[in-house]
């Protein structure tokens, strides 16, 4: 999705896409038994499981940024961390989650999307093409926060589920 459609989004459509890209993600993940969402393993080592309490904890931060929480802060990483970019921020978020069940982690995903899902409910067409600015203190970025919540959402999927794929495909 190209700028420019993000920005045209409505709330109403924003939240179609939202629950289409969920309903996708959701059934993609029913096709796969539990040695595939927590066996296989990439080169880092990362499982299915770990990609879904990923998937899971930026769409949690985003909640929290929408409450005005700063990013790095709603995503309870220090600033250390966050200054040394996404594989680090990630690596902390996968350990935060290790212990966890496969039914926790799915309980734990679909009460962040329902969250999430009810907090755009509460917004306006208007507070969507908001400055990112507006939201976190701590970023110079100036995009409208709507393109934060569909990249830590529906897009946040697309881009993981091609990875999935490729982690779980036979050798």
């Amino acid at each position: 999705m190209s700028d420019h459609d993000a920005n045209d989004l409505s709330k109403a459509e924003l939240i179609q896409r939202l629950e289409q890209g969920w309903n996708e993600l959701q059934a993609y993940l029913a096709t796969l038994t539990h040695e595939q969402l927590t066996g296989p393993t990439d080169a880092a080592g990362w499982t299915v499981k770990d990609v879904i309490t990923h998937l899971a904890a930026w769409e949690d931060g985003v909640c929290k940024l929408l409450q005005k929480q700063p990013f790095r802060v709603a995503m309870d990483i220090d600033q250390a961390t966050w200054a040394h970019g996404e594989d680090a921020e990630n690596e902390i978020i996968r350990q935060r989650y290790r212990g966890w069940s496969m039914d926790e982690v799915m309980q734990h995903f679909q009460r962040v999307h329902e969250r999430l899902l009810a907090q755009i409910n509460s917004m306006t067409d208007e507070d969507l093409r908001r400055s990112y600015r507006d939201y976190d203190v701590e970023t110079t970025q100036n995009v409208p926060i709507v393109e934060k919540i569909i990249g830590n959402s529906f897009g946040h999927y697309a881009e993981h589920i091609p990875w999935i794929e490729a982690l779980v495909k036979p050798t």
